[in-house]
């Protein structure tokens, strides 16, 4: 009984994917063919460009381009000096209390 049910099976499932295999090769979808106007060189030079500018990412980083920094990045000493100027103006929140920071 077992060896009838695993044949039946494994020939149905033959029967489904050659069916979906003859149903693939009828698709009525265009092939589009876009020739290149550029060379390898060019293609690589560009890339070459891109990267030395910063603006190709590798990985899974959402922030594509990269956008260049306005100006000199915050010592440590300036940024805890402005953290504890907004806690004292009552612009912070701490925790889940759902209150939002006073504007000025």
């Amino acid at each position: 009984m077992k060896v009838a049910t695993a044949a039946s099976i494994a020939v149905l499932s033959l029967g489904l994917a050659s069916a979906g295999i003859a149903q693939a090769d009828q698709s009525n979808y265009p092939e589009i063919a876009t020739p290149s106007t550029q060379t390898r060189a060019e293609v690589v030079h560009e890339l070459r460009v891109a990267q030395s500018q910063g603006q190709v990412t590798v990985g899974e980083q959402a922030d594509y381009p990269q956008l260049q920094s306005e100006g000199p990045a915050l010592t440590r000493a300036q940024v805890l000096n402005e953290l504890k100027e907004a806690k004292s103006a009552g612009l912070l929140t701490i925790g889940e209390n759902e209150q939002y920071p006073q504007t000025l």
